[in-house]
């Protein structure tokens, strides 16, 4: 089963930074999963939300700020361990970290309602600039219409499904939705993370990865079902590694 550092070590250091992804490499991380936007000037950059109010208290969206503006803004602010100075980072700023040690990778895209025309052109343009990345990624959206245009511009790019609000009842056309894009993954909330669900899934011929698992018992009854992969802020969850400092 892998243990995918959820937006880096985001349980140790803010989310979403070099110093998140950092930490997650020191801790022996080889499966990453972060969340990709694009700023007004078109610059690809990782960071969660669409604005900035959670994670530096600014009311201002990515898609309205160009990049000089962006790494001005500390996106550390809201992390009482660490607030220290970190800015959003650029995709190719994350990949030299964490791309030379990674086995597998997770860009999710966050493009509801196409907020980001063209995303989808850089993004593959950027994953096969590099020898062997694109064979190591998985691209996931939550947009549905995100996921379609990957799969119209490349046949081969392995895709993952993510449903808004899925529930048991709402599965099977779930599983039919990520058919029609071709998705390899799926990846589902551990509120729905029970053994009849995932071998459901998994019989339909899909990995399944479960998000977010942060509790040790959690981590240990998903290995038990079978998944293939946990996201977690703590990449050290079934480890024994022991932050410095």
């Amino acid at each position: 089963m892998k243990i995918i550092s959820h937006r880096g070590a985001s349980a140790y250091a803010p989310e979403n930074t070099l110093k998140a992804f950092a930490l997650a490499v020191e801790m022996g991380s080889r499966d990453f999963e972060f969340d990709v936007h694009q700023t007004k000037d078109g610059l690809l950059v990782v960071h969660h939300d669409f604005d900035l109010k959670r994670t530096a208290g600014k009311d201002v969206f990515i898609r309205d700020l160009t990049y000089a503006e962006l790494k001005k803004i500390n996106v550390a602010a809201h992390f009482k361990r660490d607030p220290a100075f970190q800015c959003v980072p650029r995709l190719e700023e994350v990949m030299s970290i964490i791309e030379p040690p990674a086995a597998w990778l997770n860009f999710e895209v966050k493009n509801d309602n196409n907020v980001y025309p063209g995303i989808e052109e850089k993004l593959l343009a950027f994953l096969r600039s590099k020898p062997g990345l694109f064979e190591k990624t998985v691209v996931s959206s939550f947009d549905h219409g995100t996921l379609k245009r990957f799969r119209e511009l490349s046949p081969e790019l392995k895709l993952a499904y993510l449903g808004h609000g899925l529930s048991a009842m709402l599965l099977l056309p779930a599983i039919k939705k990520a058919k029609a894009v071709g998705a390899v993954n799926f990846h589902m909330a551990l509120r729905l993370a029970f053994k009849l669900n995932v071998g459901r899934i998994r019989k339909a011929g899909f990995r399944v990865c479960i998000y977010t698992v942060n509790a040790k018992k959690d981590a240990l009854r998903m290995k038990e079902i079978g998944v293939d992969g946990i996201f977690s802020n703590h990449p050290d969850i079934l480890g024994k590694w022991t932050l410095k400092g």
